[in-house]
């Protein structure tokens, strides 16, 4: 307990006798901005990442922000992106992220959260809208992780693969154009290789053919566009913005100093001045270049002067080379004016490090990370710049850096006379603004030290209990963008829910009136195949009848009737006939005789062809049957 309660009593000591002397604790400018710096030193227990992203290209309207539910700002080519960046295109923009050889681009109508970015992890989140990611670096497949609301997806080999998140409602769909991705959701994992991609939603996932569209093609033409060979070799593919520098530069090697790349700008040119400053935490004074290839020369390496031209030397190809906000030497402070239109003005000022130049973060680095960012292996004679002067100076007003926006170096006033720079002068960066530039000094570390800036008359137990209440409203603050952000999905689950059922309901109308079609078309169907069916029976009885009808002969032959079908009795023996004498002259006519009955003859084997008698010959009787039935017999 008493180890416990030992601080408390000693901050309460030191107020009291804080209290007891206010008349004698008198703080000086400068001892504040030390002690300030110092604070920010003790607050930030963590070292700064050495990975920074940029943003490579904007196409339409993109915004950035620090954090998820703050404010935004537009966005703009090579600026830095770290950790809790948030951005969003509106419909028909795109953007476009490099960091170092992985590229990450951003349809229209599509939010990214950059989660985590730092020396060992890669972590994105899409809210909604559509994302193409391209990893090329083996050593970048672990430490890469893409989440939507229903899945999460890892690389397992370098490839390029395509995500949409809400696209479809309560549905992600992840597309695997070139290697192999493992994707885990609604409970299942399952590994999609080239040309698969896997539908997941919040119950159930579902692997299909991978499609492509537009985005699809206009990533692969910027990848095909930002090959650059020739600066691979020099700088290696980890190194942010290399891309751009074989297209508006060229390179050559020097004994001095090794590769050396010169841009193709006029020749009064100079490095850092042709851009903003902006403070972005934990770095402080960041530097934003206004030139396409302008990142890769300003965060990393030297610059020199070669024949009167200024050159960049990248020093040693490594793996993983170390970001810098900018790397520049400050001159100025409180006590250093400089004369601008006829007025002497307190003026800050930098100008660019050459190999010989030592680097001196205002931000925490390791000894050994400070160690390759001051290690030259070419650098083997000294400067040769005159004491107190620097190549490359560029100085601005004092007050500028105190403002809430970015300073804009382009119009900023020039001195009317070359400043001097006095041996021994501070070389420490400018101090953070005096007020936090809404959208980005997010860190709830940064927050504080800058409302500590405008509170630094306060004692010790004062401003512990400042910062506990900058602590508390940061808490708040958070709870509420939660709250916010948990009403805001609960509204569009909703929304989603009574737009699920009435497409429900619209899928099972359009259902039943389907049935109803295919009904009637079938009792159609029936109907007419009755009818067909009925007409092939008429037709099959009316060809039997006719098939059964007696013929009817045209001719004088005689001919026999079609026998009944009816068996009918034959006689035993046809009746001989007598012959007859001549009748006399003068005889009485003797009476005929009565007809004889004479059976009809056997039908023939063919019934539809008619019975034809040959043709009686001489002394031939012939026996027919007449109209009335009675058979006849003739000679």
């Amino acid at each position: 307990m008493t180890h416990r309660f030992a601080p408390t009593a000693a901050l309460l000591v030191l107020a009291a006798f804080s209290s007891s002397v206010s008349a004698q604790t008198v703080l000086q400018t400068d001892s504040l901005e030390q002690g300030q710096v110092q604070l920010q030193d003790d607050a930030q227990v963590a070292e700064a990442p050495g990975r920074v992203g940029r943003i490579s290209l904007v196409q339409g309207k993109v915004d950035i922000g620090g954090d998820v539910g703050l404010e935004t700002a537009p966005a703009q080519v090579n600026w830095p992106i770290t950790s809790r960046n948030l951005l969003s295109t509106a419909p028909g923009a795109r953007t476009e992220l490099r960091i170092g050889s992985t590229a990450i681009r951003l349809d229209g109508d599509s939010s990214l959260e950059v989660t985590e970015l730092d020396d060992d992890s890669l972590r994105l989140r899409l809210h909604y809208g559509s994302v193409s990611v391209r990893v090329m670096n083996v050593d970048v497949v672990p430490e890469f992780e893409l989440r939507t609301a229903q899945a999460t997806v890892r690389l397992t080999q370098p490839g390029r693969l395509r995500v949409d998140a809400e696209r479809e409602r309560d549905t992600s769909l992840v597309s695997v154009l070139d290697g192999e991705a493992q994707v885990d959701g609604a409970g299942a994992s399952l590994t999609v290789r080239a040309g698969r991609a896997a539908q997941v939603r919040i119950e159930d996932v579902r692997t299909l053919q991978a499609q492509r569209d537009n985005f699809d093609d206009w990533s692969l033409t910027r990848d095909q566009a930002l090959v650059a060979a020739q600066s691979s070799r020099h700088v290696g593919t980890e190194m942010t913005g290399y891309e751009e520098l074989d297209r508006y530069g060229s390179w050559s090697t020097s004994s001095d100093y090794g590769s050396l790349w010169t841009p193709q700008v006029a020749a009064d040119w100079t490095p850092y001045r042709d851009g903003s400053w902006t403070f972005i935490a934990p770095w402080g004074w960041t530097w934003v270049d206004n030139a396409p290839w302008g990142y890769a020369p300003f965060h990393y390496g030297r610059w020199v002067q070669v024949r009167d031209r200024w050159a960049w030397a990248p020093g040693r190809i490594e793996r993983r080379p170390v970001w810098s906000p900018a790397l520049v030497g400050w001159v100025g402070g409180s006590n250093w004016n400089v004369g601008f239109q006829s007025h002497n003005l307190a003026a800050h000022g930098w100008y660019p490090l050459s190999p010989y130049d030592r680097y001196v973060p205002g931000y925490r680095l390791s000894s050994e990370r400070l160690r390759r960012l001051n290690d030259w292996r070419h650098a083997t004679r000294r400067a040769q710049n005159q004491p107190g002067r620097h190549n490359g100076l560029t100085v601005v007003p004092r007050d500028q850096f105190g403002g809430r926006g970015p300073v804009i170096v382009p119009r900023a006033p020039r001195p009317n006379r070359p400043p001097q720079v006095a041996p021994g002068t501070p070389g420490s960066a400018p101090p953070p603004p005096l007020v936090a530039r809404a959208g980005w000094n997010r860190d709830q570390r940064d927050r504080r030290d800058l409302l500590e800036r405008a509170n630094v008359e306060r004692t010790g137990v004062e401003r512990m209990q400042f910062e506990q209440q900058a602590r508390e409203r940061g808490e708040q603050e958070r709870l509420a963008r939660e709250r916010n952000n948990g009403e805001r999905l609960a509204r569009e689950r909703m929304d989603g829910q009574e737009r699920a059922l009435r497409e429900q309901g619209e899928r099972e109308r359009m259902g039943r009136e389907f049935e109803n079609r295919n009904q009637m078309d079938r009792m159609r169907f029936q109907v007419e195949r009755n009818d067909r069916e009925r007409m092939g029976r008429e037709r099959m009885r009316e060809q039997s009848e006719r098939n059964q009808r007696q013929p009817v002969m045209s001719t004088g032959a005689p001919v026999f009737a079609r026998p009944d079908p009816r068996p009918q009795s034959r006689p035993e023996s046809r009746p001989e006939s007598r012959p007859e004498s001549r009748p006399t002259l003068n005889a009485p006519p003797r009476p005929a005789a009565p007809p004889q009955m004479v059976a009809p003859p056997a039908p023939r084997p063919q019934p539809s062809a008619p019975a034809f008698t040959p043709p009686p010959r001489n002394n031939d009787q012939r026996a027919h049957t007449d109209a009335r039935g009675v058979s006849r017999v003739e000679r």
